[in-house]
């Protein structure tokens, strides 16, 4: 799943999802995204918890009914599309034909994750990779001819474009239907009480409503309340793409990391290794990709997007600069959940969300993206320090004086050496490819037996 996720994902996010944006531009991505932003955010209705909890009863053996979760998800889902609506007419939403493809896209992604959830909780691993990559493929090979080929198939309009990943999405559920009936996995079990189902992942769903604000409102408020709001958004947009992509190895890792210490949780020396093996290739990772980032902006702006203009370059540094924070909240936010810790990473995210609010609320007027990206730097920073805290006190995991320093040595190793092949002239790939064999050394020397050669980090 990882290989196929690796290599499907960021495909279609360069290759055909940039590509869409500029052939439509960024004003009128930028109204498309804003939507989005609005629909991710509220996407708990749909689901609150229910998919994880199922998969999570399911894997333990215990006997539960999947249909009868299967209806408390279709009640979640007509919740959603009311309130949806609702907070759209409120914000004097105009866009509604791209609000009702985008909810039609969200509706289906849900359902797709909760019959992925009851496959992978019967074990079907293999089956669930090839899940987890179909209705990307299918974009990929439906989207390429009208990004690509314009003059055989026409230009790709945005309707056009959500129109294609509605029919993907669809075909992608109906697959995995097929897959569950098939295999029986809908039936039997006990029913349970709902009061007492949604007692259970009321946790959960505050966790996912708070995080899917803290990643996803500022791009909705930007279009909102900025004079020129489609716009900047379309540019946010631009960079954050760059962001979504480099987290996705944050997500995969946290998908990991879950079940992973509950199942070790009385294990403190395993937990205390995974998270410490975790955090540093996450860090080391996000360090390497911010500090380029910081450095080859202008470069990465006219390679993925063919213009030069310096405000847009700022905001790609000041957005990616945002990824070590994420990776760290990975790490440390999937250990307190699944330690059950519900109460403090709950806190820590309510503070780090009411934070990032006053701050856009205050910002994005005055400057645009590049508000949204002040704004959430200092939240991210600050929600990625108190999960560190808070985890390492209730779990007593080792602090880590060092390897701060050392995060800050390769810090200012890797701008100085990009400085330097950036001042030299040097080819930029071959600059690349430098740095991750140096990172990847790095790590491999920190998870190896050759790490009594070096500084071990803590």
């Amino acid at each position: 799943m990882l290989v196929l996720n690796l290599l499907i994902k960021p495909a279609w996010i360069f290759f055909i999802d940039r590509q869409v944006q500029n052939q439509v531009g960024h004003e009128v991505y930028g109204r498309y995204f804003a939507v989005f932003n609005l629909s991710y955010v509220l996407l708990f209705l749909t689901d609150a918890g229910l998919s994880n909890m199922v998969n999570q009863r399911i894997a333990s053996h215990q006997s539960v009914s999947p249909g009868h979760y299967l209806k408390l998800k279709l009640f979640f889902c007509f919740i959603y599309v009311a309130i949806a609506g609702l907070v759209g007419w409120i914000t004097g939403l105009q866009q509604w034909t791209i609000f009702f493809y985008v909810i039609g896209i969200q509706l289906l992604s849900s359902f797709f994750v909760f019959f992925r959830g009851i496959i992978t909780a019967h074990q079907f691993f293999t089956a669930d990779a090839w899940f987890s990559v179909v209705d990307k493929s299918l974009m990929i090979l439906l989207c390429v001819g009208f990004v690509y080929v314009p003059v055989m198939l026409g230009k790709i309009t945005l309707l056009l474009f959500l129109k294609i990943q509605l029919l993907c999405t669809a075909f992608a559920v109906l697959v995995s239907i097929l897959f569950v009936v098939r295999k029986k996995l809908l039936t039997g079990g006990i029913k349970e009480n709902t009061f007492s189902v949604l007692r259970s992942i009321a946790p959960f769903a505050v966790i996912i409503l708070l995080m899917s604000m803290h990643y996803r409102i500022d791009g909705f408020l930007l279009e909102r309340i900025h004079s020129n709001g489609a716009y900047e958004a379309g540019i946010y947009a631009s960079a954050y793409r760059l962001l979504d992509a480099t987290n996705t190895v944050g997500y995969l890792a946290a998908s990991f990391l879950v079940p992973f210490i509950a199942r070790h949780q009385f294990q403190k020396k395993t937990i205390e290794e995974a998270v410490i093996n975790t955090r540093h290739g996450l860090l080391f990772f996000g360090i390497g990709v911010a500090c380029f980032c910081i450095l080859f902006a202008p470069w990465i702006q006219e390679l993925l997007y063919h213009t030069d203009t310096p405000y847009h370059s700022k905001v790609i540094q000041l957005c990616v600069a945002v990824l070590p924070a994420y990776l760290l909240v990975h790490v440390y936010g999937s250990a307190l959940t699944a330690t059950a810790r519900y109460r403090s990473f709950i806190l820590v995210m309510l503070l780090s969300v009411l934070f990032n609010l006053v701050l856009n609320f205050i910002l994005i007027p005055l400057y645009g993206a590049v508000g949204c990206c002040i704004s959430a730097l200092t939240s991210q920073y600050f929600c990625a320090l108190g999960c560190y805290l808070v985890a390492t006190k209730s779990l007593e995991l080792p602090f880590m004086p060092k390897s701060i320093i050392i995060y800050l040595a390769t810090t200012i190793g890797l701008i100085a050496f990009f400085y330097f092949g950036k001042l030299l002239k040097l080819n930029v790939w071959l600059i690349v490819v430098t740095a991750i064999c140096f990172v990847l050394m790095l790590l491999i020397a920190q998870i190896t037996y050759n790490k009594k050669y070096f500084i071990r980090l803590p």
